[in-house]
């Protein structure tokens, strides 16, 4: 499915707008704090292993990184639409990105220089601008376990560009399990969310994967940990406005 995008003008005035949030956002930077609340706390910890792999050199005190409730709060005085932050965790950048089309319930979010993640309530279903792309996700009935915090076995299929770029599927058997119920507080929202994990195992590969999601009662995706593709790994995202 393919989002519908926003008018030029829109979204390059949306980007203009990420963009000088992101400016603020890369300025500001605090020590962590242990006291935070459960959302933050896991955010924390994806920023304090970013920080390690950009300067692995710096051995000197305690590492000084940004916190995501001021990155989130300079990005929303920036941009005024739905928002999210993001982590691929091996590139090591922890970004805004803001809401640049819908299609029903497919959501494109973008940075500046047009770097995509494609949420479909939630779950991630493309990346674009990143190198080694997501290029399309069929999440099934995986979906709809997730979202009913329910637990069951569903198929779903990755599909990425091969080195002659032709689109190649990835098909995966997921098992569906829930966690323990968790409420946390970000970006100035409350969330009552249960743990969803889906682990997924290559039907022609022994490769496996694992996703995670706080999902609320209503079938919000607050929080998630999941998985671009080989290359890239996994990307933590945190819903900052809906």
């Amino acid at each position: 499915m393919t989002s519908q995008a926003a008018p030029a003008g829109r979204t390059l005035r949306r980007a203009a707008f990420v963009g000088a949030g992101l400016a603020a956002l890369f300025l500001a930077g605090c020590g962590t704090d242990t006291s935070k609340t459960e959302g933050t706390k896991i955010a924390v910890g994806v920023v304090k292993g970013m920080t390690a792999r950009l300067s692995p050199k710096r051995s000197a005190g305690p590492a000084t990184v940004p916190d995501p409730e001021k990155l989130a709060a300079s990005a929303m005085t920036s941009f005024k639409g739905p928002l999210i932050l993001a982590q691929i965790e091996k590139a090591g950048l922890l970004t805004a990105l803001g809401e640049t089309g819908r299609n029903g319930a497919v959501r494109t979010f973008a940075t500046p220089n047009e770097q995509t993640l494609v949420l479909r309530n939630g779950l991630l279903t493309a990346t674009r601008g990143l190198g080694d792309d997501l290029m399309s996700a069929k999440t099934g009935a995986a979906e709809g376990l997730i979202l009913r915090r329910q637990t069951g076995t569903a198929d779903r299929i990755y599909r990425y560009l091969d080195g002659e770029g032709i689109e190649r599927p990835l098909p995966m058997t997921c098992t569906v399990t829930t966690g323990p119920a968790k409420s946390f507080d970000f970006a100035g929202r409350h969330y009552d969310t249960k743990q969803v994990d889906e682990s997924c195992q290559a039907t022609s590969t022994a490769l496996t994967v694992s996703n995670s999601y706080w999902v609320t009662a209503d079938g919000t995706v607050a929080l998630s940990r999941q998985w671009i593709g080989p290359a890239l790994g996994h990307v933590t995202i945190q819903l900052v406005r809906p």
